[in-house]
């Protein structure tokens, strides 16, 4: 997806959306569906679908849940399942991502809305993967509940992995040494290395965030799964840096 700005997920989603199913037959997914669930029969393609369910115009709630459950039961044998619940949730996730990037830069985190937009965006991907092939009395609220759990999880990891790397170790270390703050984290980087905190590839990752200013959806050139992989990777990065913070202030004061 090569949404940039929170503003822009749910145009973004759909657009996705929407070469994905030009490249599947989805008359023909539709039948196959409707041969495992008959509530999706009446159903002439996957856009019909995912209007049924997010917008249920001409019909009740009980029509749309009951429909919701059906392809949450497919998803766990089919991704596009799963992909057409992220779509219903776009409105939902474009929201969120609002939410997430004002509250982190309240914070004084520094993260721009493509990463954000990829930490949302994982955080359905998963909660949608967790109750594939269940059977949920009310599917999109159930989504939403666990969708924001999630999000809240990471933006706190993420937090905290800022305040603790950014904050804790240079401020500490700079009190006897002259070095700029880029080198300290340099400093602390080479020596994570060296005790075998984190690998030469995840320093090199922490180094492009904290010091380039990239994120990880400009380092995975717009792919989001690959994204959300580099997120977490960093994140495990500084959290591991973070847990011996004293032993590398002390090694990097001497």
């Amino acid at each position: 997806m090569r949404s940039t700005t929170c503003s822009s997920v749910h145009e973004s989603l759909t657009r996705e959306w929407a070469v994905t199913v030009k490249t599947r037959s989805s008359g023909g997914v539709v039948q196959r569906w409707a041969a495992l669930e008959p509530s999706i029969g009446r159903f002439r393609n996957l856009d019909d679908i995912v209007k049924a369910i997010a917008v249920p115009i001409g019909q009740s709630y009980d029509e749309s849940i009951e429909i919701a459950q059906a392809v949450i039961r497919l998803s766990a044998a089919d991704p596009l399942a799963q992909r057409l619940m992220l779509q219903v949730m776009a409105p939902i996730l474009t929201k969120e991502c609002f939410k997430s990037s004002q509250i982190l830069r309240s914070l004084g985190v520094r993260v721009d809305d493509a990463e954000i937009i990829t930490m949302v965006l994982g955080a359905a991907t998963d909660a949608i993967a967790a109750v594939a092939g269940s059977t949920i009395d009310w599917p999109l609220r159930d989504l939403r509940r666990r969708t924001i759990k999630r999000i809240v999880r990471r933006r706190d990891r993420l937090v905290r992995n800022s305040r603790e790397l950014a904050d804790e170790i240079p401020e500490a270390a700079a009190a006897s040494t002259e070095q700029s703050p880029a080198e300290l984290l340099k400093a602390t980087l080479d020596l994570a290395i060296t005790k075998g905190i984190v690998s030469s590839d995840d320093a090199a990752l922490v180094w492009s965030s904290s010091h380039h200013g990239e994120t990880s959806f400009t380092l995975a050139n717009g792919d989001r799964r690959e994204a959300e992989r580099l997120r977490r990777r960093r994140s495990r990065a500084q959290r591991r840096m973070a847990e011996r913070s004293a032993e590398l202030i002390e090694a990097i004061a001497v």
